[in-house]
């Protein structure tokens, strides 16, 4: 088909004539015919390796760095958390403790008067539970000389009246270790209050919730290590790739000039005997897998004026002849492609018509 000619066609005929945007008029293809004569084919693979790592490695760092203020605000939230919670420095059940603590507190005078009252009635009044129990002991003792039956009723009575005197002493007990200090008690409603509000924001695990910031942090950090340990090896790269890519230029530059002379000689032995060919050159920034190099060859057809790009200047003959004069400097570049000069031998003859039929032979 038509459209598979047209792709198939630039990789089997080159065409120089007439308004044909080929070899001459490509910068890719006069980069490669430049690097051909310079010999530099080593050196440029080096570069479009180099060039080749460092997309690689910039496409690696873009999805590191993908949402990277997001990543920034994440962190940020993840620090206040850690700090909130370390700075309480929650320990396990604390909340239950501190909350029983805190009713206990709350309400210390009612349970000093229920102590304090039951010991009494148990064993301090003059008619206290554990007098009148005691009483009691004796009388069924006394009796029990008359009546046998009363000695187990009697143990019995021995037995209670030792839980109760136990259970006097254990009221006390209680009384003398219930202390009522309300500063404690302001600091432990604090303390409590900060620990709810944690609660509430975090969950009622705030050392579960502050393992999973520090791991989730710790994740970041290799991320951050990751993106760190990659740019550095960006950065080395790229100074490995303008270093070679200078070297590259400047063999390029060197050898345009002895190539620029070689042409000029050989296209004026193509009816064209004042022409003159130059190479000029542009820096590109930044640079691609070919290079910082962009060559522009320049025709100057005649004394005095100034050269011009070959495309805006140059006849289909010119341009043809151009061609083969780089050709002929170029033996053995591109044989696997048929090179068509078109309108090569227009305006010319005798002598010049030999040479120029000489030289496509």
């Amino acid at each position: 088909t038509v459209t598979a000619l047209r792709t198939i066609s630039p990789y089997l005929v080159d065409i120089h004539g007439q308004h044909e945007q080929q070899t001459l008029l490509d910068t890719a293809r006069q980069l490669v015919l430049i690097d051909h004569a310079a010999k530099a084919a080593p050196l440029r693979e080096r570069v479009h390796t180099l060039y080749d790592a460092i997309r690689l490695l910039e496409d690696e760092l873009a999805v590191l760095e993908l949402d990277e203020s997001e990543l920034l605000q994440r962190v940020d939230l993840l620090h206040f958390q850690r700090g909130e919670i370390e700075r309480v420095q929650p320990k396990d059940g604390e909340s239950d403790s501190l909350a029983e603590k805190v009713r206990i507190l709350s309400h210390s005078e009612k349970l000093l008067e229920a102590a304090s009252r039951g010991y009494e009635a148990l064993y301090e009044a003059d008619s206290s539970i554990l007098a009148q129990l005691s009483s009691v002991e004796r009388r069924i003792r006394d009796a029990g000389t008359d009546d046998s039956r009363l000695a187990g009723i009697a143990e019995q009575a021995t037995s209670i009246r030792a839980l109760v005197e136990d259970l006097a002493y254990s009221l006390r007990d209680y009384q003398n270790q219930l202390e009522v200090n309300p500063g404690e008690l302001e600091q432990l409603q604090t303390r409590l209050a900060e620990l709810e509000r944690l609660a509430r924001k975090y969950g009622p695990d705030l050392r579960a919730h502050l393992e999973t910031v520090i791991q989730e942090l710790d994740n970041i950090g290799l991320r951050e290590s990751k993106r760190v340990e990659l740019a550095g090896q960006l950065e080395a790269l790229r100074g490995r790739y303008q270093e070679a890519a200078q070297e590259l230029s400047q063999r390029r530059r060197s050898s345009s000039v002895k190539l620029a002379q070689s042409v000029t000689s050989e296209i004026q032995s193509l009816a064209m005997p004042t022409a003159e060919i130059r190479i000029e050159w542009t820096t590109l920034t930044p640079g691609r897998a070919t290079g910082i190099d962009a060559p522009e060859l320049l025709l100057s057809p005649n004394p005095g004026e100034s050269p011009g790009r070959l495309a805006d200047i140059a006849s289909g003959g010119e341009l043809s002849r151009a061609m083969l004069a780089l050709r002929t400097v170029m033996v053995g570049e591109d044989t696997d492609r048929t090179l068509v000069f078109d309108e090569i031998d227009a305006g010319i003859g005798g002598e010049a018509a030999e040479t120029v039929g000489r030289k496509l032979k």
